[in-house]
């Protein structure tokens, strides 16, 4: 076989510098599939191909061990300035933050696999948030504003379990469970993950009631369906994220709420108004399903001054 010909055997079989380190984010992300959510892997898939392998490619960098915590402070600095971001604006310390976060955790897992990388970036450190949330009397004038039982029970279990949006999507009659006076929900969050969420009977008794009433009409086992027949199958359907987001949007127009009102906020709202009045956070924790005590911390720990203040004079009083 001739010099050229073996030269373009080994250029088809073995795989370019570029290819190589796709393969491994291929590898890496095909191993967190059985953990993570498919929104989740989106995530992580847009900060390693489009961050972090056009960064490699400009450096000349073909392999993990080539790189340096240099060069990664150097990513996380274009980002920020905008010299490395693709739109070649600066973007926020919070959008860069999770793409640092999703390489040093890509950095990780490589290592443990046997790669020889020692490089980590530093996370910028992004500015407190600090979160707008809906009283539970705006709450209420979202239900209200509601024209169908469908709808207030949208708001309402959203607003009594701080499940996300995938959760109250995938609810089915099945995962509404009593056991003597105690009611509750099983959520199916993020990926395989299951829990139990504590629900009022009252909501559990409407739910029932909602579910048994409307699934006559449809062959799908989930609680909110469309309010009209599709017309491909004839049947309704289960209803879509895109949906729960533009009714949550129009309740809020109907019900004079000027801020910005989206379902996670319903969340937010639910976990805030726990805190105030209270709650474990361990509890919490457990009931939005977060896989740590820090996750809590990092979302929730700036609640208003006034709270601080309260809470303060509470246990000063008690004294």
């Amino acid at each position: 076989m001739s010099t050229s010909a073996r030269d373009k055997l080994i250029s088809v079989v073995a795989p370019t510098p570029a290819n190589a380190l796709q393969k491994l984010i291929d590898d890496y992300l095909q191993d967190r599939r059985v953990k993570w959510s498919a929104k989740t892997i989106k995530i992580y898939r847009d900060a390693l191909e489009d961050v972090l392998l056009p960064f490699c490619a400009n450096r000349g960098v073909d392999r993990l061990d080539q790189l340096t915590d240099r060069q990664l402070n150097d990513l996380t600095v274009g980002l920020l300035d905008g010299s490395g971001s693709r739109s070649g604006r600066p973007l926020s310390k919070h959008t860069v933050h999770s793409y640092v976060r999703a390489v040093n955790t890509f950095l990780a897992w490589a290592r443990k696999q046997g790669e020889t990388v020692t490089a980590k970036a530093q996370h910028p450190k992004p500015g407190k948030r600090v979160l707008d949330v809906l009283s539970r009397e705006e709450i209420q004038a979202l239900e209200d504003a509601a024209a169908t039982e469908r709808d207030k029970l949208i708001v309402r279990v959203l607003a009594d379990t701080g499940m996300r949006l995938g959760g109250l999507l995938g609810l089915t009659l099945n995962d509404l469970h009593q056991d003597g006076r105690s009611a509750s929900l099983k959520v199916h969050e993020k990926g395989d993950q299951e829990r139990l969420v504590p629900i009022k009977p009252e909501l559990y008794r409407r739910l029932r009631r909602f579910a048994e009433r409307t699934r006559r009409d449809s062959d799908s086992d989930r609680i909110f369906l469309t309010l009209r027949r599709s017309r491909r199958t004839g049947q309704f359907e289960p209803l879509g994220g895109n949906g729960v987001d533009q009714l949550v949007h129009n309740l809020a127009d109907i019900a004079g709420i000027i801020k910005r009102v989206y379902p996670h906020l319903l969340g937010h709202s639910f976990a805030t108004h726990f805190l105030r009045r209270g709650g474990n956070p361990l509890l919490l924790q457990q009931i939005l399903g977060h896989e740590s005590l820090a996750m809590i911390t990092a979302n929730y720990s700036q609640l208003t001054i006034a709270d601080a203040h309260a809470e303060a004079m509470r246990i000063l009083m008690e004294d």
